[in-house]
């Protein structure tokens, strides 16, 4: 087999044994509520530098007023863990996002799929999550946070 041959089935052999160890996807709809003024992404602490790495396309970093941006975050943890930790700042308003999925172990060894949603405002934010669909065979989410 000719070396090229080997490193390409090299190559695929690793994308798939991370593809195998993904968590289930997240896709996360941020909607810029508000009508006067842009909302800045930012990164800031271990967690939304992986959800920010983890990515697909990368976050737009303005998101325009009455604007959204859509992106897919799959975490290359563990297939039964995926979370995703985003912040949007307008001015000194401040909203922070997270979501996450478990499929938790239980007593018996069978597993539970849990899907959860936080949003913490500062500054005067106004901010909500809401998970918008789960989808019970691949775990897959999707979730929609919302600053005003």
């Amino acid at each position: 087999m000719s070396r090229i041959r080997i490193q390409a089935l090299a190559a695929s052999s690793l994308f798939w044994a991370a593809a195998a160890l993904a968590g289930p996807p997240v896709t996360i709809t941020f909607k810029n509520r508000n009508t006067v003024a842009d909302a800045s992404y930012q990164v800031i602490g271990s967690n939304e530098a992986s959800t920010h790495a983890n990515a697909t396309p990368k976050p737009a970093a303005t998101v325009l007023k009455s604007g959204f941006d859509v992106y897919v975050v799959t975490s290359l943890i563990n297939p039964d863990v995926n979370f995703a930790n985003v912040r949007y700042r307008i001015g000194s308003r401040q909203c922070v996002f997270g979501t996450s999925f478990v499929n938790a172990l239980k007593p018996g060894g069978y597993k539970v799929p849990q899907w959860n949603k936080t949003a913490k405002g500062s500054g005067g934010a106004v901010c909500t999550a809401t998970i918008t669909s789960t989808h019970l065979g691949s775990h897959a989410w999707s979730v929609d946070f919302v600053m005003q």
